[in-house]
């Protein structure tokens, strides 16, 4: 409905603020880290989420389109609703979210108010895939990665299994060229390069 609000910011709360535009004082619920950025009195540009249930009609602001983009990523999980979202973006940034997406390391999503080990799991399993890990690249050394074939992705597993995380088994893979070779040779191949 919103896609964003331009305006005064007029109250700054634990959960959110009141943004007003042409004489309308707009009630957003943000992020704690978004919030943490704001001052009052200050014109803000902030992107935004109209979210209706049965039981309430509410609006969630970011401050980065980054931040909403992954707000509706997250929304789109079952059993994850706008209010876990919002708390899980509060403690954590999206780059952090995104890695220990990669990572598959629920321990830091859970770090979030509300957030069990079943949620987090769910998390990294239903968002994995829609992660770019070339998106994290620049903050942390990170390659594209192109997946190949079957024996790649079990080569990836298999890696993962033995303790090394997501990102560093594909590193790790990235310029093996597995199409005619066997499972155990491409691992031999990968763990050499870690």
């Amino acid at each position: 409905m919103f896609s964003y609000i331009i305006g005064e910011v007029k109250f700054i709360r634990e959960d959110y603020i009141v943004l007003e535009n042409n004489n309308i004082g707009y009630k957003i619920f943000m992020p704690a880290r978004s919030i943490s950025k704001f001052v009052l009195n200050e014109t803000r540009k902030v992107f935004t989420e109209f979210v209706v249930r049965e039981d309430s009609v509410t609006l969630y602001g970011f401050d980065e389109i980054e931040d909403l983009e992954m707000f509706l990523s997250l929304n789109n999980v079952s059993g994850i609703g706008p209010k876990a979202a919002n708390s899980i973006l509060s403690t954590l940034s999206v780059f952090e979210l995104k890695l220990a997406i990669v990572n598959n390391d629920y321990k830091t999503i859970t770090k979030a108010p509300g957030i069990g080990k079943k949620s987090a799991s769910r998390i990294i399993l239903e968002l994995t895939d829609s992660i770019d890990i070339e998106s994290l690249s620049g903050k942390e050394e990170h390659t594209q990665i192109v997946e190949k074939d079957e024996n790649y992705k079990v080569a990836v597993e298999a890696l993962i299994n033995l303790g090394y995380n997501n990102i560093d088994a594909k590193k790790a893979l990235k310029d093996i060229d597995t199409t005619d070779m066997k499972l155990s040779d491409i691992i031999k191949s990968a763990l050499k390069r870690i």
